[in-house]
């Protein structure tokens, strides 16, 4: 009897055991499923309306039955993890679900997949995948449903000794709806070094790439300076400790967001060049004022060596078929000006253009205004003047007023519209106004323009702005305004954009992206969902999509 008793113990010591639960290189977390629920009701309602936000539970209803959610626990927050080994495939992807208890959630499994969990051994049941190549089954523990997807094996990971606690992997403090995050110095050390070979023969790759024989140098140019960026970012990523998905809604506003951040090694080069990274600014960004009714506000990507001397080098290109065509008659040394400008201005990587159309002012006209970046355009402005005095007809020539007023030596010039258009301004005067004018100023860093009844108070307001923080891109519209732009030339059209796009009367950023840098690398691109077409999201064109089903 002692035999027995000591061997079955030097089993027990002996029998391999499942590896402790470790620190995840990749984990996910949302806010409770209530919350996504009651957002997402309170966005369609935004959007559509109530009878929107009735199809979308209608449509839980159909597919879930008078139960529901019922069991799930819509308190909690959903997390998961992804465990990955040395060898990738053996990777394992798991979804942590809240659950009000183990019966209940079988129950809400059968009324979502239509069919039973199949019962496993040790508590372990099988669940459908989301692809037929992968295995999916489901433990429940500590109030949540763990489901592992895997090719392989997706039961390793369920084992009750390598469960990830929830607690380890949720962050409480983050107040993002979604957010998954990579953690690069948790990856095997294997693995890490496979991804840094990985890298070294990436880069000897792009080094031994060969074009086509028939590839213009242009192309090659090009091609040189993407091989240059490649490498020197692949060289780069190899300091990356930390990388952040986060997704954000506010039901109140329509604002959608999806930030990505990027945190390095400190002390690696990818440190340095985030640390170093400038806030991204605007010269013209103050055009887009609060009586704005839609623009845009962009600085071109042009944040390399790289992009920039290839941006140059395409130009330059164009600039020789230009000169070496006659297609272009009598606008050749107008087109050769405004390129030898565009690579000057591309040169500086700050080539920043702004746009707004301003209105209705009391009078019921509107105003448009712009301005865009631009080294030296004199050349420009002579041969502008030189093609319209050469081939103009006199009565546009007659409607224009050189040198109209000046802003620190800088000449504003006019157009009248009325006489230059000869009757034939008929829109532009509903619009703009029966004494509306072109006024355009040439400075020495950027051209202005401006169509309206006051256009040259406008361009000179235009010229005292001052750079400021911007977003990379801002496209802003306001619904109310834009309409009575519309209803200008059109009163059913403006009453289809209410129906589509609302009647507040206030600016509203439709899409954005910001770039920042400093402790950690930052993009965010942003959309506001109440300017989707109602259309979109309510009656039968467009019906809300029901739940998705796992079967096998």
């Amino acid at each position: 009897m002692r035999t027995g008793l000591l061997a079955t113990a030097l089993a027990v010591l002996l029998a391999p055991a499942a590896a402790p639960a470790a620190d995840p290189p990749i984990v996910y977390q949302t806010q409770p499923i209530g919350r996504l629920l009651d957002d997402t009701r309170a966005t369609i309602a935004l959007v559509g309306g109530e009878k929107a936000v009735d199809e979308f539970n209608d449509v839980i209803k159909r597919a879930l039955g008078e139960k529901g959610f019922d069991g799930l626990d819509l308190n909690r927050p959903v997390v998961g993890y992804v465990d990955v080994p040395a060898d990738p495939k053996d990777t394992v992807a798991v979804l942590a679900l809240p659950v009000t208890g183990e019966k209940e959630f079988l129950d809400f499994c059968e009324r979502w997949n239509e069919g039973k969990p199949k019962a496993l051994k040790d508590g372990l049941y099988e669940v459908p995948a989301l692809n037929p190549d992968l295995k999916a089954v489901m433990r429940v523990s500590d109030g949540y449903a763990y489901v592992a997807t895997a090719a392989r094996d997706p039961g390793r990971a369920l084992d009750p000794k390598a469960l990830v606690p929830v607690a380890k992997v949720y962050d409480p403090t983050d107040p993002s709806l979604m957010v998954g995050r990579v953690y690069f110095d948790r990856f095997p050390k294997e693995l890490r070094d496979k991804a840094a070979e990985g890298l070294d023969q990436a880069k000897k790759a792009l080094a031994e790439m060969k074009l086509p024989p028939d590839t213009s140098d242009v192309a090659r140019k090009a091609f040189d300076q993407f091989a240059k960026l490649a490498t020197r970012y692949l060289d780069l990523s190899k300091g990356a400790k930390e990388a952040a998905l986060r997704v954000n809604l506010d039901p109140a506003t329509g604002d959608v967001s999806a930030e990505a951040t990027l945190t390095a090694v400190p002390g690696s080069p990818l440190d340095q060049m985030i640390a170093g990274m400038k806030p991204t600014v605007n010269k013209f960004g103050g055009l887009l004022t609060p009586d704005t009714a839609t623009g845009f506000k962009t600085r071109l990507p042009l944040f390399t060596d790289e992009i920039r001397t290839a941006a140059g080098e395409g130009l330059e290109a164009l600039r020789k078929q230009v000169a070496n065509n006659n297609f272009v008659g009598p606008a050749k040394g107008l087109i050769d000006e405004i390129l030898k400008g565009g690579i000057r201005t591309v040169k500086t990587g700050e080539v920043d253009v702004v746009a707004a159309v301003r209105g209705p002012a009391k009078d019921g006209t509107f105003t448009a205004v712009g301005a865009i970046a631009f080294e030296d355009p004199s050349g420009v402005e002579k041969e502008i003047k030189k093609l319209i005095e050469a081939q103009a007809p006199q009565p546009f020539q007659d409607a224009i007023t050189w040198d109209a007023a000046k802003v620190n030596g800088v000449s504003i010039h006019t157009l009248d519209i009325a006489k230059a258009a000869g009757g034939s301004d008929r829109e532009l005067r509903q619009l703009f106004g029966p004494t509306a004018v072109v006024a355009v100023a040439f400075a020495p860093k950027a051209v202005y323009a401006a169509v309206g009844p006051d256009a040259v108070a406008a361009v000179k307001a235009a010229m005292a702005l001052k750079p400021a923080p911007s977003p990379v891109l801002d496209v802003v519209l306001n619904a109310d305004r834009v309409a009575k732009m519309v209803g200008v030339f059109d009163p059913q059209a403006a009453a289809q954009v209410a129906r589509a796009f609302g009647k507040e009367d206030k600016l509203i950023s439709a899409v954005s992206l910001d770039v920042g840098g400093g402790k950690e690398l930052r993009v965010k691109f942003g959309i506001n969902v109440r300017l989707l077409p109602r259309a979109a999201v309510s009656g039968r064109s467009a019906p809300v999509p029901p739940p998705m089903r796992f079967k096998k």
